[in-house]
Order: C-alpha cells, then sequence, then structure tokens
C-alpha cells in the first residue's frame, strides 16, 4: 500500500507536468491548426539549458526556472515567425513535415552544443514529506503545484484577458476575426510564445528530477499527443484531465512492472477509448 501510495503521488506529479507539454501541443493546434512535431524538443530545450545554466554556468535554479521558459517562449516566437506562419492554413502534411524538420534541426544543434551525456541538477530543496506512511521528495511536490499554478494562470488569461478572448476566437472564424479587427499576426505570436513558456517550463522542472539529454523530447512526444488527442484535440480542459489521469494509470502499473513497461501499458489502456470516443473524451462531434 505504501508503494501504491508513492507511485500514485508520482503520477499526479509528472501528470501535471506532462499537462503543461500537451497544454502547448492544444494551443497551437487549436489556434493555428498545427501538429507542431517540433513541441518536445522545446520541452528537451528547456531542461538542457537549466542543467547547463545551473551546473556550468552556476545559477541559481530558481531564477533559472524563470528564466529558461522566457529563454524557450522567445524561441517559440522565432518558429512562429519563421516558419508557422507559412504553413498555417495548409494541408496538415506541410505543418507535419516542416515541424518534423525542425526537431530534427533543434535536437542535432544541442547534441553539437551540448553533447550527449545526460545530465540532472542536484535539487534546490531537499528532504521529504511524511505523510500515508510514506517519505515523499519535497521537491516533486514543489513541481507539481509550481505546474498546477502554471496550468490555472493560463486558464485565467484566456477567460479574462483580452488576448485570451481574441485566442479563443480566431479558431472559431480566422478571416471575421481579422475583419473586426483583431491583430492575427500578434495572436499567433502570442500562442506559439505561450506553448513554448509551457514546454521550457516543464523541462526545467524535471531537469532536477531525471537526467537531460538530447532526445528526451522524442520520449515525451507520444504520451503527450495521445493525451492531446483523447482529451479532443484543441480541448484544453481535457488535455489536462487525460495527463493526470494517464500519470495515476502509469503510476499504479509502476508498482508491479519496470517504467518503461508501465508506461507502454498505459498507452494501451488509453488508445481504446478512441474507439468509443473518435473526436476524444472532451472533444465535439
Amino acid at each position: 500500500m505504501q508503494q501504491i501510495v508513492f507511485e500514485l503521488m508520482n503520477g499526479v506529479a509528472w501528470g501535471l507536468v506532462l499537462a503543461l507539454i500537451a497544454l502547448g501541443l492544444c494551443l497551437i493546434y487549436g489556434l493555428m491548426g498545427i501538429i507542431n512535431i517540433a513541441h518536445g524538443s522545446l520541452f528537451m530545450l528547456g531542461a538542457v539549458l537549466g542543467v547547463h545554466s545551473v551546473n556550468v554556468l552556476g545559477f541559481n535554479y530558481w531564477l533559472v526556472l524563470i528564466v529558461a521558459p522566457l529563454v524557450i517562449g522567445l524561441v517559440g516566437v522565432f518558429l512562429n515567425r519563421t516558419v508557422f506562419q507559412h504553413v498555417v492554413q495548409r494541408p496538415p502534411t506541410v505543418g507535419l513535415l516542416a515541424t518534423a524538420g525542425l526537431l530534427l534541426i533543434i535536437d542535432n544543434s544541442v547534441l553539437a552544443v551540448f553533447g550527449a551525456v545526460p545530465e540532472s541538477v542536484l535539487p534546490p530543496i531537499g528532504g521529504a514529506v511524511q505523510f500515508f506512511g510514506i517519505y515523499y521528495p519535497k521537491f516533486r511536490l514543489a513541481a507539481a503545484v509550481i505546474a498546477l499554478a502554471a496550468l490555472l494562470a493560463v486558464w485565467a488569461f484566456l477567460q479574462f484577458t483580452r488576448y485570451g478572448l481574441w485566442m479563443r476566437a480566431v479558431p472559431q472564424g480566422r478571416d471575421l476575426a481579422a475583419g473586426v479587427g483583431v491583430p492575427i499576426a500578434r495572436v499567433n505570436d502570442l500562442t506559439v510564445g505561450l506553448a513554448g513558456i509551457a514546454a521550457g517550463l516543464a523541462g526545467a522542472l524535471v531537469s532536477p528530477i531525471s537526467a537531460a539529454h538530447f532526445q528526451m523530447g522524442l520520449t515525451i512526444l507520444a504520451p503527450a499527443f495521445i493525451i492531446v488527442v483523447i482529451g479532443g484535440l484543441g480541448n484544453l480542459f481535457g488535455a489536462v484531465i487525460v495527463a493526470i489521469g494517464y500519470g495515476l494509470i502509469r503510476g499504479i502499473f509502476t508498482t508491479s512492472m519496470s517504467p518503461t513497461a508501465a508506461e507502454a501499458a498505459s498507452l494501451l489502456v488509453l488508445l481504446p477509448m478512441l474507439y468509443f470516443r473518435p473526436n476524444g473524451l472532451f472533444g465535439k462531434r
């Protein structure tokens, strides 16, 4: 029972971090209709940048946790202006090929600059909290709280700000929104930048938990896409709920099998849901 509680806690923490990654995928697809294969590379870039800044440059981790996501957000804006804006409203295969090329460029650039050796940083918060007979690391609890706070902040931004209103309105009628004066280009920049910030924050949060390396974005890509599809393409709430559910299922399986097998088994549990709900659990018909 103690092991189950521990793994369930791990599942919730990992699910919230994964929800940050899925959030970025949802934002870009929901607004621009682009399936961003390179999104996992932005997550990896945030983790590698965080590790290098702390271990090599000697920066404080909490400072890096603020700066690294902003840097990745600027990278996202750059990618939007150089690539994404040229594939909006074009066939989906064009976006897939363009973002797949970006994935190769980013991953191999990180390999050339930072090398292939996995590295991590020391958790900035040591010790553990005792409850239900287990000792759970304090930093993992802090990471879960930060991820949850970021998700709530994005929700509040989308619901209660002018740009949030525009981001929700543009997918419903891009031409109509442009006709009434919505600055489409700035909304696209903000959307991709916000997605980059979310991915960079997720990467910086996991850097003290798991080793960062140039291929870690590939390992996260499949679960993130499956979560987005099962939650309902473009549905932010659905992606968050399914991400947490995936983390809990994975935590339960981890108590009786290896982490790799547990991840595969978790995905096998989720995939059949598409047979009954082809548009996702929270997607519209």
